[in-house]
């Protein structure tokens, strides 16, 4: 803190001095806080902002400058979220200075899920704190992906306009720098607004042959946007040089006299070029179709690095029985062993790519305990999304409402975060925005529909009170539906319709498990226009026989559901030293509400976490139900 009230006063000295600021007719690089940036490419030269320093010896850099407030409160505290792309809740394992730095010295939420576990919508979330079927970006094809988020109201806005510094660096939505703006006009340069020192890779939009040509997945080739000027990076590994680029920005926060929220974006393990040796081959699978497998690249220092360690992937027993899956789960075909290598060869380049972000988290909680920022500043890391390893017949992937997809690692330390401690409480992506902003001492809009947990967090469980609704967004659901990592591609592209996939047969409203009792579901609706939080998250074709399964589902209805109890603290750490993964619950849950805060309107419907009749290799996604009777939240408030 004698730091910050040290650039505190040299902040009011540079203000009673001229500040210089360069704009050009069409651009901007002045851009107050929560107002949208300007969609045209920013001017060549930029003033940095206030304490700001350029980190490249010999390159000016352009920093984007936020002149509303000049001066944050310095008794506010940091933020540094570390977030990876599609890593794995038991892939902790392989990141032991993740969890000793952060873990031990914090707290670890083990039962943290990504409501709709795809990049794009689980970013939106984070960024928004909404819901899939409220920020509406229901997929990273079009017309969804970047360009669907309304991002005038983001995490980033507010914590700008109270003050906070923010810097963004790697991976954005996908989209960006391909898709066009929502005006139409190109984003491959547009800074969104809210932050004042943005560094996000684009997926595309460069020619090729360009010397700036780049990409997000192009791991020894990424261009940066870098507040509005392209830098392309060629032969520097994109983990290493996202882990430096955040050292030098948190040096650079030193003299700045606000708080900042920086949000380092990893890449990996997502797969990405270039292909490599060690990479498995295609194979020919049991119905004559080729598995063709996905994975990161990594330096060949790392090669090999788990093979002890990994002798077969989590899922390589694969699951015999699939008669109680949804008909996308019955298609698939067993493993072969081809297929298996396949995968254990895939768990293992993703756990390498891993280790070398494990070493990067190291070497940034060094500097932030040499800066003196340490004590001062939340560090959290998590994911996006999960990633399958074979369990359920699912060679890779995630989006399916399955524990390897659903449930991602979270760890936060910080101050009055106690050491060493673990929390049951769910936790969920779009909790991320109300717990930072309840640190920074900000109250979170009304659009927001997750809640904050810093309390918890602080203070302990407060018991699993409410349900947890996982969403799908537009899928195919005719013949032409084809496997894909997502589960979203069809010859006639993107369809508008949302189903449940939870229940054996499509559509169905009630889902049938033989452990335990068949559980009711609200009939399936198409979404009202309005907010709502835990509205319906798919929509279910009417078929015959719809009525008969609706009045059933009312009288099943009121029963009431046991909950299971949460698991133990010392389980998680037993099981965290064995490698082994977290004990499960048993049952799934809806977006609930007490009897008693029940409104007069009608409940609207939502979608089932997927309740399996048998426990596999993977294990079931179970989320403890409230024992009385519920219905879902219908919140007030107005629609971005």
């Amino acid at each position: 803190m004698p730091r910050r009230l040290a650039a505190l006063a040299a902040g009011v000295l540079l203000l009673l001095c001229s500040v210089s600021v360069s704009t050009a007719a069409g651009e901007r690089s002045v851009t107050a806080a929560g107002a949208d940036a300007g969609p045209g490419p920013a001017p060549d030269v930029a003033t940095p902002a206030a304490g700001g320093r350029d980190r490249r010896p010999g390159a000016e850099r352009r920093r984007t400058v936020s002149v509303a407030p000049l001066v944050g409160r310095p008794d506010r505290p940091n933020v540094l979220v570390i977030m990876t792309d599609d890593a794995r809740n038991d892939d902790l394992r392989f990141m032991p200075h993740v969890q000793h730095l952060i873990g031990d010295q914090g707290v670890t939420f083990t039962n943290t899920f990504s409501p709709q576990p795809l990049c794009c919508p689980a970013r939106a979330s984070f960024l928004t704190g909404e819901y899939s079927h409220n920020h509406h970006v229901w997929s990273h094809a079009p017309p969804y992906g970047f360009q669907a988020l309304h991002d005038g109201a983001t995490l980033p806005v507010w914590l700008n306009r109270a003050g906070y510094d923010t810097s963004f660096l790697g991976k954005y939505l996908n989209g960006y720098g391909i898709q066009p703006l929502r005006t139409g006009e190109p984003s491959l340069r547009y800074v969104p607004p809210g932050w004042t020192d943005w560094r996000g890779s684009v997926d595309g939009g460069i020619g090729a042959g360009s010397a700036l040509d780049g990409g997000t997945y192009r791991y020894f080739d990424t261009t940066l946007n870098d507040n509005g000027r392209l830098t392309p990076h060629q032969g520097v590994y994109q983990t290493t040089l996202l882990g430096r680029l955040s050292r030098d920005e948190l040096r650079t926060q030193v003299s700045s006299p606000r708080p900042f929220f920086t949000w380092v974006s990893y890449v990996a393990p997502h797969h990405g070029g270039p292909a490599e040796a060690d990479d498995p081959a295609p194979v020919l699978r049991s119905d004559g179709t080729t598995q063709v497998f996905q994975n990161p690249a990594r330096p060949e220092r790392v090669w090999g690095r788990f093979d002890q360690q990994i002798p077969e992937a989590p899922g390589y027993a694969g699951e015999t029985d699939v008669a109680d899956k949804p008909f996308f789960i019955r298609d698939l075909p067993p493993l072969t062993p081809a297929e298996r290598d396949g995968v254990r060869e895939d768990a293992r380049q993703r756990a390498e790519a891993l280790s070398l972000v494990d070493a990067q988290v190291a070497r940034t909680i060094r500097t932030l305990r040499e800066t003196g920022q340490l004590d001062d500043t939340y560090v959290v890391f998590t994911s996006d999304n999960g990633y399958f390893l074979g369990e359920h017949r699912m060679r890779q992937g995630k989006i399916l409402p399955y524990e390897p997809s659903l449930r991602v690692p979270m760890m936060i330390r910080g101050p009055g975060i106690p050491r060493g401690q673990v929390r049951s409480d769910p936790f969920t992506m779009i909790d991320f925005a109300p717990t930072i902003l309840d640190a920074a001492g900000i109250r979170a809009p009304a659009t927001v529909d997750g809640k904050s947990l810093l309390g918890v967090a602080r203070s302990g469980d407060r018991g699993w009170n409410r349900g947890i609704l996982t969403e799908t967004g537009p899928r195919a659901v005719s013949q032409d539906a084809e496997e894909s990592d997502n589960f979203l591609v069809g010859e006639s592209g993107p369809s508008p319709l949302r189903f449940s996939q939870g229940g054996p047969h499509r559509g169905l409203p009630v889902r049938r498990a033989r452990q335990p009792r068949a559980r009711a579901l609200r009939p399936a609706q198409r979404p009202a226009r309005g907010h709502q939080p835990g509205g319906p998250a798919r929509v279910a074709a009417r078929r015959p026989g719809d009525g008969a399964r609706a009045r059933r589902a009312a009288q099943l209805r009121g029963r009431r559901l046991p909950a299971t109890a949460a698991p133990a603290a010392a389980d998680h750490r037993a099981g965290r030293a064995a490698g082994l993964r977290d004990p499960r619950l048993t049952r799934a849950g809806l977006d609930l509400v007490p009897p008693h805060e029940q409104q007069s309107t009608p409940p609207v419907s939502a979608s089932p976490l997927v309740a399996e009749g048998r426990t596999t290799a993977a294990g079931p996604l179970g989320v403890p139900t409230p024992a009385a009777p519920i219905a879902l939240r219908r919140r007030k408030g107005p629609r971005r």
